[in-house]
């Protein structure tokens, strides 16, 4: 069985939380708390593995925190991408997580582990420079439907761009998730990375984007050259 710390005290803690957690469900087995913003699945991952795609061999690994083979990603816990008319949930939300690159790069690959819900079956993923603490300037966006649906392991969404974006060293980046325009009643997860590792973290729950914080990171990896 696939587990994680991560998702064993997050199990644990839906018993103190049983009372604010009832009346969010979206999909039965899934629940929310933190005010909606984490999505948990009440019962084991689905037995049914999907093997995540590889980057190519030959591209630098400029950030990753994917796991390997049925371990890429936590299938059972992740942060809410919220459109603004989910039902049940108390505020939208989109997501972004930084890096920093240790050398200059350019980014051709991006993979990210996000799953889905209910509503309409899509994402919007970019990779966006850096703000004073909060997503800037877009560098290139990317549009996913059809995602693997919550609970289940371990298909990536794969963002490619042949030409490549040029970032530089000791400076901070943001992968960003979230609803397209359309999509108002979308709900997504952005599943936790497999080691519980923290790094930078901004989301907007509809009020824009809240500055830099240090918390427990979904899973995605920058590659390239």
């Amino acid at each position: 069985m696939r587990t994680t710390r991560t998702a064993f005290w997050i199990v644990c803690g839906i018993f103190l939380f049983s009372a604010f957690a009832a009346g969010q469900a979206g999909r039965e087995n899934v629940i929310t708390i933190n005010g909606g913003r984490t999505t948990v699945y009440m019962k084991p991952p689905s037995p049914v593995v999907t093997q995540a795609q590889p980057a190519p061999a030959g591209l630098a690994t400029i950030y990753s925190n994917l796991g390997t083979g049925d371990n890429v990603y936590n299938a059972i816990a992740g942060t809410g991408v919220l459109g603004r008319d989910v039902p049940n949930q108390p505020r939208p939300e989109w997501v972004a997580n930084g890096f920093t690159p240790t050398a200059d790069h350019t980014v051709t690959e991006i993979h990210v582990g996000v799953t889905y819900v209910s509503g309409d079956n899509e994402m919007v993923l970019s990779l966006n420079e850096n703000n004073g603490g909060i997503p800037g300037k877009v560098l290139h966006t990317w549009h996913f439907a059809n995602l693997p649906t919550f609970g289940a392991c371990c298909t990536l969404q794969v963002a490619k761009l042949r030409a490549g974006i040029p970032i530089k060293k000791d400076t901070l980046y943001w992968v960003l998730v979230r609803t397209s325009h359309q999509g108002t009643d979308t709900w997504d997860v952005w599943n936790n990375n497999i080691g519980d590792l923290q790094g930078p973290f901004s989301n907007n729950t509809g009020q824009g984007w809240n500055r830099q914080s240090v918390q427990e990171l979904g899973a995605f990896g920058v590659f390239g050259q």
